[in-house]
């Protein structure tokens, strides 16, 4: 028998079919959605809430645009995750639920970007590469502890090593196709979002008593490779995050 729909079948049995197939595909796609980000994340991993950010306990923002400092030895002292929990909100947070605009601005609203943690000291997560979902400020888990050394050991920085986390922003080109926009456009502007991004997660850092060092020294290819990401995915940025050695 035929398994497209039989326009001869009687009208109760073709919409009950409909109703079936339509359930089906908001099923995979819901199940799709819940552990993956950007389609490659480790398959059947549960996703990990993060806290509401804190706004209550900071420093002012002049306090931060003055002493902020790229900063490369960091104490050997876990972050919590109320840290983490406020760095990414900082970057990519939501701050309207209605239009879905963020802390950073962002061409067309296009949001290319995905901010990839590698954590390697984070009070009660276990270490890896995490990808950060900001429709609901939470993290999945995307690659284990030995990708997320083969990570670190891509971006070829010491600093890495020492620090609790390492944040790397990756930008997915393909939501710009169909806008008339050239390659280089949309490129030049996935890399200035990247600089809003991550000044506001530096500032957030200082205004905590936190530090790190934002850089673009490393060989592109090689992180995309430890980051398995696809072609029309690429890197751009990455920083350091901890509490600084006295």
């Amino acid at each position: 028998m035929s398994s497209q729909f039989n326009l001869n079948q009687p009208m109760g049995i073709g919409i009950i079919s409909l109703l079936v197939l339509i359930g089906s595909l908001f099923l995979v796609s819901v199940s799709t959605a819940e552990t993956t980000s950007t389609g490659s994340a480790v398959s059947g991993e549960q996703s990990i809430q993060l806290p509401e950010p804190d706004h209550d306990d900071a420093k002012s923002l002049d306090y931060a645009l003055e002493t902020r400092r790229s900063i490369r030895d960091f104490e050997d002292k876990a972050l919590s995750q109320g840290d983490l929990s406020l760095l990414l909100w900082s970057g990519q947070g939501i701050t309207n639920t209605t239009s879905g605009q963020r802390t950073a601005p962002s061409a067309m609203r296009k949001y290319p970007l995905t901010l990839y943690v590698a954590i390697s000291d984070v009070t009660a997560i276990d270490p890896g590469v995490y990808a950060y979902r900001p429709a609901d400020h939470s993290m999945v888990k995307y690659l284990n502890e030995s990708g997320k050394d083969t990570v670190l050991k891509a971006l070829g920085q010491n600093q890495v090593l020492s620090a609790p986390l390492t944040i790397v922003a990756e930008a997915n080109y393909t939501c710009f196709q169909g806008t008339p926009m050239t390659e280089e456009e949309y490129s030049r502007f996935a890399a200035l979002e990247a600089g809003h991004v991550f000044q506001n997660m530096l500032l957030m850092e200082t205004s905590r008593g936190m530090a790190g060092t934002p850089f673009t020294g490393f060989n592109v290819s090689s992180v995309e490779n430890a980051l398995k990401t696809s072609q029309d995915h690429h890197v751009l940025y990455a920083m350091t995050a901890g509490y600084p050695k006295k």
